[in-house]
């Protein structure tokens, strides 16, 4: 019986004994396992802030050529639209300044001619034409004077005679 005590008790003691190797080998497995997993970790961490950051810089290099892009073509549209606008005013105002100067034209030409006609009618006979809110008149220089009674055209036709004194 004493045998199978000692041998229950080296039993014991190995089982101990491998318990323990086997606890630290399994300590040692898991821990090099963790170290492993955190290198794996880390470097992936690293793989993917390199990839944020160069679609970062991607992203922002071609928001800025689109926006450089559009800035240019904004910038093109309203110059256009400046430049439109700026020949249609000139355009307009070339053509309301010919107008004028035709006005201004018929205007000299028309009094030239109102003043052509009262120098003949004054050199003539000296009637002038007078408008104003009593009526309609001709006025006879002096030494002429007005014979209201005459017809002419066979009696269809009547006026004023002017006769000098």
């Amino acid at each position: 019986m004493n045998s199978l005590l000692t041998l229950a008790k080296d039993l014991e003691q190995k089982s101990k004994a491998q318990q323990q190797t086997t606890g630290e080998m399994l300590k040692a497995a898991f821990s090099e396992h963790e170290k492993s997993v955190r290198a794996e970790l880390s470097e992936s961490e690293k793989r993917i802030s390199a990839a944020i950051l160069d679609y970062d810089r991607k992203l922002s290099s071609a928001m800025s050529q689109r926006t450089k892009g559009m800035v240019h073509m904004v910038s093109r549209t309203w110059l256009t639209i400046v430049l439109v606008s700026a020949l249609l005013i000139a355009s307009s105002a070339g053509i309301l300044w010919c107008q004028g100067q035709q006005m201004i034209d018929n205007y000299t030409s028309i009094r030239e001619q109102k003043d052509t006609l009262e120098k003949l009618n004054a050199r003539t006979w000296g009637v002038r034409y007078q408008e104003d809110n009593q009526g309609r008149f001709l006025m006879l220089p002096e030494g002429v004077k007005a014979n209201t009674n005459w017809t002419f055209d066979s009696g269809t036709k009547i006026g004023i005679r002017l006769v000098r004194e």
